[in-house]
């Protein structure tokens, strides 16, 4: 595994050394891990900077998060003509009631019967 001891640190950037981008691949960082610090003097000045490398390890990606109920209403929506034209649908309703109860939020149109998963 790579450290900040390994690098050359008159070949980072900017970027690199704000933090901004991956010092092994040069990715610009959304989720990261710290690899240590690199020093570069600067004539009589020496400053040290803490360096980020993606996580996990460069070129891997992340499993995708997981569904949201609200992304499974989106997702049905787009699909649902009355969801679209803003016609109830027991779906569609089903789904906001459910969100606005799981996030403390107002219960909105509760169907008679849960209408169970989602079309898709």
């Amino acid at each position: 595994m790579t450290t900040a001891a390994d690098l050359d640190p008159a070949t980072l950037t900017r970027a690199q050394l704000q933090g901004w981008a991956c010092v092994l691949c040069g990715a610009h960082l959304t989720v990261d891990r710290p690899l240590g610090a690199v020093t570069i003097d600067h004539g009589t000045t020496r400053t040290a900077y803490e360096v980020w490398a993606c996580d996990p390890a460069c070129g891997a990606h992340p499993a995708p998060p997981e569904e949201t109920l609200w992304a499974r209403f989106l997702d049905h929506a787009l699909g649902c003509s009355d969801c679209r034209d803003g016609q109830r649908c027991p779906a569609g309703n089903g789904c906001t009631a459910r969100q606005h109860s799981d996030d403390g939020g107002p219960i909105g149109i509760v169907p008679d019967t849960d209408p169970g998963p989602l079309p898709r």
